[in-house]
């Protein structure tokens, strides 16, 4: 079935093909309709009944030509290059008999009735068997179902139900008892009120040994006729439920399935003597090999529901085979064992358990083969010694008991391919440390570490009644030590079970030492390192100086791409594969454009710092070095391509060192920032925690362009932080007035006064004191804007006076056009229109100049005041009109969002209501996103200023309600007051009228 494209017997899907990459309604119900109707022209009528129910609209037939372009685009994209062919008779999809679900149903179902009819019913059961396993639910359920669908649905559904009836005869017929039981389930879902399927279901379990499902299916069959028809069951239910509670078959009187054959003669008694078979005196017993369960076994409870449907529930002639795989310490063992205890009843032929030794000394497949076989009561003299044969030979006994199997440890597919059954009802469940992608058949069960209600509730099993507070700090310290991972809970809490002088509050202290950490998560031959060891010694050398590498890169998401500069690209991501598949490294997200990031567990991350000898050691640091060496140069470069000019203090000097294989254009450079916004934080962390203290602070301070671009306030506190205290450890003070610069810069934006001035002054002084006049300048614009709006103008003029000097002495036209327009907001609050035209004049003239878009944006926000100022509301639209589209097209939210708040207030002095509510809606609604309460309470209280003069009282309380609690909570009680005032105002007129 590897060759189908297409599946309608279910949700409309394409195979094989990744994600869904047809996702528009209308191209999606093209395609069913066609798909209805292969190979066949289908009338642009009928298409437009099945899109539009009746209710086509004029333009149907050019919209369906639309969506027939779209749908060929899509299908060529995804690798399905299917020809729609375009007539007058409409439109066609050709697809081959093997490349549709529906197509090939009908051909197996055809075939199976002709062997059926033949008299070869065992291969028609198997032929009929893959037809029925094409089935995935109702055809097309996820879409709407038009009334011309219909007939080909009824059809479809109409040969599936004589497909289970026919299939569910030839498996009584062949005494295949737990295959009929799931025929005849999935029949009583569709039917539940049918009692001689409730019957037949009894009959079946019975003979299968499930005797405990036959009761309940039986229990559920009188519950189900009296809850819904309110009857009783009739005398053949009622004696199948009688058979059940006795626990006994019904030796099949007539529940079509015939007795196992039976030698009605008995055998000839074989003559005495030496070469006679010696007398059994007990029948051979199913193999019960299973370990013993964890009595402490908590958690995985969806894991043992998921596991448990999949082992029990499949189609018997496939048999299922489970492949739990994790990380070391994950608990995989104890999940397979909890769940083949849980199973025991279903599977009455035994359950065998092999360790396959696949961390140390993986066994054999062949003395794997010959366990198996021996297990299952095979003489060994009949064994045969050829692997193939064995194989043959375990098949063959497989399919016709139900016996599960528990393959322990496995290394690789090719292991164990040879141990899995053809068919029958037996089922097979692999642990392993590796993902096991290439195992034909298989279902993949990956576990990760517990979530916080599992990790807390093991911690307190196995702890012991009483022994700790779940609740307590203590206990969540060492929660998180053990980055919730079973094994080193499981040591964890076994240790204080067995230490009563040990106080949670003294274990979690030992925990808190990074460095030895893995020291105390071992008790007894329990050890987290131990199990990390078995993969590592796995990994060739160049798998192993990856791993050690991410072991000190790896302090949270990471991209692979930024670690290829130690070797080739392709060399890096074998190795990252390989880590992947043996589960010391997961996939943590995928972004639109199918990029991963990546995790590693923090105690895996620990023992990869760990491993290795000295020189090895030596290596990941310089490796490190290398990675960080590379990922600021390229943040540099992509920083300079970034299409405005950026106001701030770089943390290098000069020309880039250079020249670029690959320059960055500014969409390049805005695309690459986006991409990897989510390593730089770790990485500084990274660097920080290796000592590497100089790149730290300078790739904070590099990114930064960005961040104020972005206005992503979070990832710029996240980086800046852990930057300014490696500045400070190295002595840099440069850096560390550059990080205070933009700290307080970012305190500004969020309103967090007073960390904005302890930031700026220091900064200021320290720039001060090296000679940096740019930095001096920069900074003396930030002090001016925490002076202006704490309501201090005549020192905030002298700040940003200060600043147009020391700007203009180094010849930064940039910051001297900010510095100016800065100084000119002051006249303009002094309504001094003359002074604040010059500069903002002088201002404006230096944007044009230096080629600066955004530069020139913000000026003429700027200018727009001005012109309200003076009374001209119509060349303020226009100026903030051109200001928002600079902002819009370079991806600047958070001028954007002054931008709209400044339009809106513009639109009322033009008298366009409806547009300045629009704005101002906006503009809170940015401002609340990037938690700018200044911008969100300003928008707030202009349009609830706007509402009431609209007398729309309501809405002008609601947001002048919401005004005065966001200033608020910045404490600026000034504007605060102002609103509360606009508030009693507004209900001092409404109590008037």
């Amino acid at each position: 079935m590897d060759s189908l494209r297409y599946e309608i017997l279910g949700p409309l899907r394409l195979a094989h093909v990744q994600g869904q990459p047809l996702r528009a309604s209308k191209p999606r119900q093209l395609l069913a309709t066609l798909l209805l109707h292969p190979n066949r022209f289908v009338s642009t009528d009928l298409i437009a009944d099945a899109l539009w129910e009746g209710n086509p609209p004029r333009s149907a037939t050019a919209n369906i030509r639309t969506y027939v372009r779209a749908l060929r685009g899509v299908l060529q994209d995804a690798g399905l290059v299917a020809p729609i062919d375009t007539s007058a008779a409409g439109y066609s999809i050709g697809v081959g008999v093997d490349e549709l679900d529906a197509s090939l149903f009908e051909s197996l179902l055809a075939e199976g009735g002709h062997l059926r009819d033949a008299g070869d019913k065992r291969e028609a059961m198997l032929v009929l068997s893959r037809a029925y396993s094409l089935w995935r639910g109702h055809p097309l359920e996820d879409l709407s179902i038009p009334s011309a669908w219909e007939g080909s649905i009824a059809r479809l559904d109409a040969q599936y139900r004589g497909l289970v009836d026919t299939l569910l005869d030839l498996r009584l017929e062949h005494g295949d008892a737990s295959g009929a039981a799931v025929l005849l389930s999935g029949r009583l879902t569709e039917d539940p009120y049918d009692e001689q399927l409730w019957r037949r279901l009894v009959d079946a379990l019975l003979a299968a040994g499930r005797t405990g499902e036959a009761r309940a299916a039986y229990a559920k069959a009188v519950q189900t006729l009296a809850d819904e028809l309110d009857v009783k069951p009739g005398p053949e239910l009622q004696a199948a439920g009688a058979r059940a509670e006795n626990g006994r078959s019904a030796n099949w009187p007539d529940p079509g399935i015939p007795a196992a054959t039976r030698t009605t003669q008995p055998a000839e008694p074989e003559p005495a003597g030496p070469m006679a078979s010696p007398v059994l005196t007990e029948p051979h017993r199913p193999p019960s090999q299973l370990p013993l369960d964890l009595a402490d076994f908590s958690g995985r409870l969806q894991h043992l529901e998921q596991l448990r449907d999949l082992v029990c529930g499949r189609d018997p002639i496939r048999p299922p085979i489970a492949v739990i795989s994790g990380a070391p310490g994950t608990g995989k063992t104890s999940l397979a064992v909890r769940l083949g205890h849980l199973v025991r009843d279903s599977f009455p032929d035994g359950q065998i358990y092999l360790d396959m030794r696949g961390a140390t000394e993986p066994r054999d497949p062949a003395a794997a083969l010959t366990d198996l076989l021996l297990s299952l009561n095979m003489p060994d003299s009949a064994v045969p010694a050829d692997p193939e044969r064995r194989s043959a030979t375990l098949r063959s006994e497989l399919a016709s008991r139900r016996v599960l199997i528990v393959l322990d440890d496995v290394a690789a597919a090719s292991q164990i391919a040879p141990l899995m059954p053809g068919t029958g009802a037996s089922a097979v469940v692999i642990t392993s440390r590796n993902r096991l992608m290439d195992l034909a058949g298989a279902d993949s069960t990956p576990l990760d570490t517990f979530d916080d209600g599992e990790a807390a509730e093991l911690l307190r099993r196995v702890a012991g009644v009483g022994r700790v507070d779940t609740n307590s700090a203590a206990v969540n310290e060492i929660l998180e030590a053990c980055g919730n991972l079973p094994l080193a809970i499981r040591i964890v809490a076994s240790r204080l079970a067995q230490r009563p002088d040990l106080s949670p509050a003294e274990l979690a202290r030992r925990l808190r030492d990074e460095t030895h950490r893995l020291d105390e998560l071992s008790i007894g031959e329990l050890a987290v390192r131990t199990s990390a060891d078995l993969s590592y010694d796995a990994l060739s050398a160049e798998e192993a100086r990856l791993y050690r590498l991410i072991g000190h890169f790896a302090v949270g998401e990471f991209s692979a791409r930024i670690l290829e500069t130690i070797a080739t690209p392709a060399s890096v991501r074998r190795s990252m594969d390989r880590l992947i598949e043996v589960n010391l490294v997961q996939i943590s997200t995928v972004d639109a454009n199918g990029t991963a990031r990546y995790r590693v567990h923090d105690l895996l991350r620990l023992h990869a710092i760990g491993v290795g000898d000295d020189e090895q050691k030596a290596q990941a640091i310089k490796d490190l070095r290398t990675v960080f060496e590379s990922l600021l140069h390229k943040v540099r470069r992509a920083s300079a391509a970034l299409p405005f000019g950026y106001f701030g203090t770089l943390e290098h000097t000069g020309p880039l060192l250079a020249p670029d294989p690959q320059p960055f254009t500014p969409s390049d450079a805005i695309a690459w920032f986006d991409a990897e916004r989510s390593t730089f934080a770790p990485a500084i962390r990274a660097a920080a925690q290796n000592g590497l203290h100089d790149y730290a602070w300078r790739i904070a301070a590099a990114w930064g362009p960005y961040l104020d671009m972005r206005a992503y306030y979070d990832d710029w506190n996240e980086s800046h932080q852990p930057g300014l205290t490696s500045a400070i450890a190295c002595g840099d003070q440069r850096g560390e007035a550059i990080l205070r610069r933009n700290l307080g810069q970012l305190a500004i934006y969020r309103d967090d006064w007073d960390a904005a001035w302890e930031h700026l002054t220091e900064g200021a002084a320290i720039f001060d004191e090296i000679g940096d006049r740019q930095g001096a300048g920069i900074v003396a614009v930030g002090l001016g804007t925490w002076l202006r709006e704490r309501g201090r103008p005549d020192e905030s003029l002298a700040q940003y006076e200060r600043a147009v000097e020391a700007l203009v002495e180094v010849g930064d036209k940039n910051g001297e056009a900010v510095a100016r327009s800065a100084a000119a907001s002051i006249w303009l609050s002094r309504n001094d229109t003359v002074v604040a035209g010059r500069y903002l004049a002088e201002a404006f003239l230096l944007g044009v100049r230096l080629g600066d878009s955004h530069r020139e944006a913000k000026v003429r926000r700027r200018i727009a005041t001005l012109r309200m100022q003076q009374g001209r509301n119509d060349q303020a639209v226009r100026q903030l009109q051109a200001s928002l589209a600079i902002f819009n097209s370079l991806g600047d939210d958070h001028c954007a969002a002054y931008g709209r708040a400044e339009l809106g207030q513009a639109f009322v002095g033009v008298g366009d209501e409806a547009a300045a509510r629009r704005m101002l809606l906006d503009a809170i609604a940015i401002g609340h996103r990037l938690g700018d309460r200044s911008v969100e309470g300003q928008a707030a209280y202009d349009l609830g200023r706007l509402y009431a003069s609209a007398d729309n009282v309501d809405f002008a309380r609601r947001y002048l309600d919401r005004a005065a609690r966001v200033w608020q909570l910045v404490a600026n009680d000034t504007k605060a007051g102002q609103a509360r005032a606009a508030l009693a105002e507004l209900t001092t007129d409404l109590a008037a009228g």
